[in-house]
């Protein structure tokens, strides 16, 4: 997280020094930062308390997720930059961005991105990087990665327990491909780009779910987490 936070300082510091030349450079520095919130509040691990969309009182202890490949849209010229090798694993206490280095100049205004790990990877875990099996995303029992990871305690509305939910959602079926405008970006500008990432809508449409009525708070597969694949293909990350 600290390089990150260098990588867009000196975007911020190359913004503010580019001269008034009517020539556009032919590349741009880019990066992508994700903030992480729930409840409209900002994530923190293990010791903030918030309220999921059912109303129950939610502690997260990890939060986790996979965006790849990686693209930057000009819709009126059909430009289009694809990230090679676009594997990036979001994580509130290590990573919370991409830096996509120096790309073609353009005044990109889309950008698409997938949540999870499309077919190809997902079906080997001797990888390298984000990729790594020992990132705590791959499956110990099957081939393959997890592509979203929620855990946390939460306060069951008819026990009043504590107890643990565990969400630990992937296979191919839930690769999520989403496309969302941008604005703002102007070829040969450094840019930053700044995505939310929203906790609730794991849990809330197209498939309101609330956790106290679960028939189990351990989802790793089945009916319950395809429904929350289709959750987070709907609002769980935007830009904001």
């Amino acid at each position: 997280m600290r390089l990150f936070k260098y990588t867009v300082l000196a975007l911020v510091i190359g913004f503010s020094s580019c001269n008034n030349d009517d020539e556009i450079p032919a590349m741009m520095t880019t990066a992508i930062q994700f903030e992480n919130t729930l409840n409209g509040k900002d994530l923190v691990l293990n010791s903030s308390t918030y309220a999921l969309p059912s109303g129950e009182a939610f502690t997260p202890k990890k939060f986790k997720y996979y965006i790849s490949n990686v693209a930057l849209i000009n819709s009126k010229t059909g430009i289009e930059y694809l990230e090679p090798d676009s594997y990036h694993l979001i994580n509130s206490e290590t990573n919370i961005g991409i830096d996509l280095g120096m790309i073609p100049s353009s005044n990109y205004d889309q950008i698409r991105f997938s949540i999870g790990v499309d077919a190809e990877a997902n079906a080997k875990t001797d990888q390298t990087g984000d990729l790594d099996p020992n990132s705590d995303m791959a499956w110990n029992w099957n081939s393959g990665y997890k592509f979203v990871l929620l855990e946390g305690e939460f306060v069951h509305a008819k026990t009043q327990e504590r107890t643990g939910l565990v969400l630990h959602i992937g296979r191919n079926q839930n690769y999520k491909t989403i496309t969302q405008p941008i604005s703002g970006i102007q070829a040969g500008k450094p840019a930053i780009i700044t995505l939310t990432s929203k906790v609730d809508e794991l849990f809330m449409s197209p498939n309101a779910l609330k956790v106290s009525e679960l028939p189990s708070t351990t989802i790793m597969g089945g009916e319950l987490a395809d429904r929350i694949g289709e959750n987070y293909a709907e609002g769980f990350v935007s830009i904001k």
